[in-house]
């Protein structure tokens, strides 16, 4: 059975979503870095501000809500970004019901669990955690968003300015962050990827908690990443399913198989 809009949706969804449950690349990537120590000067000027407030988002586990900025389908991570653990779950809106995908890392293996409203897709019956292999082989397959590192992209923000209290805005050239954002965003952006503007706010704490990529050139159209960071500190727990419903060997139609 094909669904057209799962299908538009994961490769819009470089612009949203792609894969489930967990970790995006369910534990691979970069290890994180030690973000700037609390009791060091904090950086003033923005740019500095939001470079400090993307690493910090590593240095604790967290809850981010990742939409399309128009209220649609969207995804949830929890994450623990020390212990490379976490569960992701995209929800696609379809003709008869929702798909909902479900990604779990537990630090060394990832997991993709897929649920559909119907049946006529065996392997999406909402019961089988389809093992993708361990972290590192997961994040070798994957083409989509890479939502743990999300934040890094800040490192490309040009012209930043301070808008209000903790509040920023300037663009990005998304051009320098193909592997945390897929491949296929450069398509859907073409030449508009190397001035793609954004806004940002920090808390109180220097930490970035919101941050909205707005993809859409077309006056009127809303299209973006819209991301909110929340709960952090927050106990986070990722076990591997019991064996019996591990399936080995994960078809195509298993989003990171």
């Amino acid at each position: 059975m094909k669904h057209p809009k799962l299908a538009a949706a994961t490769a819009a969804l470089v612009v949203l979503v792609t894969a489930a449950g967990c970790t995006s690349d369910g534990g691979a990537g970069s290890t994180p870095t030690a973000g700037p120590s609390a009791s060091g000067p904090a950086p003033t000027a923005p740019t500095a501000v939001l470079a400090a407030a993307a690493q910090r988002v590593d240095q604790q586990s967290y809850r981010l809500s990742l939409g399309d900025g128009a209220g649609g389908d969207g995804t949830t991570l929890v994450w623990d970004p020390r212990a490379r653990r976490g569960l992701e779950t995209t929800t696609l809106a379809v003709a008869n019901g929702k798909v909902v995908i479900e990604r779990l890392a537990t630090g060394t293996d990832v997991y993709v669990k897929v649920t559909a409203p119907d049946r006529r897709v065996p392997v999406w019956d909402g019961r089988t955690w389809w093992h993708l292999g361990t972290a590192e082989a997961a994040a070798a397959k994957r083409t989509g968003l890479d939502n743990t590192r999300l934040a890094s992209t800040l490192g490309a923000a040009t012209e930043v300015r301070a808008t209000g209290d903790r509040a920023y805005a300037g663009t990005l050239d998304l051009r320098r962050n193909t592997e945390v954002l897929g491949d296929g965003l450069g398509g859907v952006l073409g030449e508009r990827a190397a001035a793609v503007p954004f806004t940002a706010t920090v808390d109180a704490q220097g930490r970035l908690v919101r941050y909205r990529i707005e993809l859409s050139g077309e006056p009127g159209k809303t299209s973006a990443l819209d991301l909110t960071y929340a709960d952090f500190g927050l106990p986070v727990s990722a076990e591997k399913p019991a064996a019996g419903l591990i399936g080995e060997d994960p078809p195509g139609n298993i989003p990171g198989a």
